[in-house]
């Protein structure tokens, strides 16, 4: 590899000054030597700082690999300084002994800012990646060494939150929120990714401090920008699994003897709890708060010990919905807050009031539709539920499908229909004949218990038996026949779109030739190699 080279202030032009992986490994041989040689410390560090600089105009491969050898150099330095002692505070040590650890203590910890500095560098290169990934990896490394070593007294347990807290500092502040997917609000971060797979994911103390340490973080005073990356930098690292098994945890520790504390299941509740509760109370970005009521259910309110804290935030979430003219986000605070009525017995006035409000003329064309649809489909299976209320539902939903695209149609007709078979009193809407010539509905009226549902007729459900569609007009049809088939499986119809309706239909088998209006023909030119002549 050609050498690097450099100037230091006080040399001129003509006297550049090399550096190279042969002369880095004799400056690290020196120091393992003796400790007369501890100032190549300061050299390679303050190589390495020079080297940083350099990534702003030239990312060229010796420099990439150079830089990186200094890292890892640097750090099997402190690595033997720590485990040889020589950082640990002992009694009886003379004046100069002191003196020195307190200057590798200074140079130690000006080291672990070089590295995580490193990942602010702004440039788009297979060699910083690497080196900014080689960094995570020393400095999880010096957590583990320190965690190790620098217990007060021998077998004593220790986990280094300071080193810790260093890297989550910086770490939830990579990243940028132009790089946030808008459909969950994680960031296609690498340094966050593989933080999230080769550590938090895989070990317990790990996780239990990175939530004491984020308390912490958030407790300092931070502009609403680092607030909403580190928010989403937070989504990403949570979102793909839970926290540890509800029914049998399993604690793989990374440290080799973590303090007794981590396995206080409560008191990791408690601080998971404050900080969530701390997250969902800054100011976010909509897509962040989406993402907050999507996770809310599996990944938040079962590891908490007091859920119902939530209920401010979900009623807020539901009313902002209608507020914002967005009405996704009360959607989403509903299965919320049915998590909480159904596992913690959470008394929630007028759900099905509030319920009925979300059947508005933009509920079918939602990309939440089919969730918002399983959730019903899970409220309005109680068999206790009022006739008028149910009726109101099904005229509401019918109502509806006059406007709606045909696969939003397609998921209201086997709703509406199991809704009747599990409600047979309100078969009235469609078999009754005996009403009067207007239709007593009453749609502006917000209370489905006083709407006056089952005074009407569903005629709505006739007029999609005519739609254009023909797959929505003979799924209808189910309403005109006896009422003696099982009822619909769900998930069967929930997930159509418009261009799945086009595709089945293009693909459908016919049996038999299609009936043309015109004559047919074996070829398209007759004998003389002209067209021939239709004839209708």
């Amino acid at each position: 590899m050609a050498p690097v080279r450099r100037k230091k202030a006080t040399e001129t032009a003509s006297e550049p000054e090399k550096l190279t992986i042969e002369r880095v490994k004799e400056l690290h041989n020196q120091i393992r030597e003796s400790p007369k040689y501890f100032n190549n410390i300061a050299i390679l560090i303050d190589e390495y700082k020079a080297l940083l600089k350099e990534f702003g105009t030239d990312t060229n491969e010796d420099l990439n690999i150079l830089t990186r050898f200094v890292s890892l150099t640097l750090l099997k330095v402190f690595d033997h300084i720590i485990t040889t002692k020589q950082l640990k505070l002992t009694s009886f040590e003379n004046e100069q002994k002191e003196t020195v650890r307190k200057w590798l203590k200074s140079k130690y910890d000006d080291f672990k800012l070089c590295l995580v500095e490193t990942w602010k560098i702004d440039i788009d290169n297979e060699g910083v990646y690497a080196l900014k990934m080689d960094n995570l990896d020393s400095l999880m490394k010096f957590v583990k060494i320190e965690s190790k070593h620098f217990s007060s007294n021998k077998d004593e347990p220790f986990f280094s939150n300071r080193t810790y807290k260093l890297v989550l500092q910086h770490l939830l502040i990579t990243g940028n929120l132009s790089q946030m997917l808008a459909h969950d609000a994680t960031i296609d971060n690498f340094l966050i990714l593989e933080f999230r797979e080769s550590y938090f994911n895989k070990y317990w103390d790990l996780r239990y401090f990175f939530f004491s340490e984020l308390r912490s973080i958030l407790e300092t005073e931070l502009d609403p920008d680092t607030q909403q990356l580190i928010v989403s930098n937070v989504i990403t690292v949570i979102k793909p699994q839970p926290l540890y098994d509800l029914k049998n945890p399993e604690l793989t520790m990374y440290v080799d003897n973590p303090p007794k504390t981590v396995s206080n299941m409560r008191q990791f509740r408690s601080t998971f709890e404050k900080c969530i509760l701390k997250l969902i109370n800054l100011k976010l970005l909509p897509e962040q708060y989406k993402a907050f009521l999507l996770i809310l259910h599996k990944r938040i309110i079962p590891f908490f010990n007091n859920p119902t804290k939530l209920m401010d935030f979900l009623t807020d979430s539901y009313n902002l919905g209608f507020n914002v003219k967005d009405i996704s986000l009360s959607i989403l605070s509903l299965n919320g807050l049915w998590e909480l009525m159904r596992q913690y017995n959470l008394e929630y006035p007028d759900f099905y009031t509030k319920l009925y409000a979300i059947l508005t003329p933009e509920l079918l064309h939602l990309s939440y539709r089919s969730r918002f649809f399983r959730l019903l489909d899970i409220f309005m299976s109680s068999t206790h539920i009022s006739s008028a209320i149910v009726a109101s539902f099904i005229k509401r939903l019918g109502r509806l499908c006059l406007t709606a695209p045909p696969s939003g149609i397609v998921c209201v007709i086997p709703f509406v229909y199991n809704l009747l078979k599990r409600h047979p009193t309100c078969m009235l809407l469609i078999h009754c004949t005996e009403r009067e010539t207007a239709d007593q509905f009453d749609d502006k009226e917000r209370d489905p218990a006083k709407t006056n549902a089952l005074e009407s007729s569903a005629w709505e459900l006739e007029a999609v038996i005519h739609h254009y569609h023909p797959n929505v007009g003979s799924l209808a049809k189910i309403f005109t026949q006896p009422f003696n088939k099982y009822s619909y499986n769900m998930e069967d119809f929930l997930d159509w779109s418009y261009s799945k309706l086009v595709d089945n239909e293009l693909n459908k088998r016919f049996k038999g030739e299609l009936a043309v209006e015109l004559e047919s023909w074996d070829s398209l030119l007759g004998e003389e190699g002209y067209l021939k002549e239709y004839v209708y």
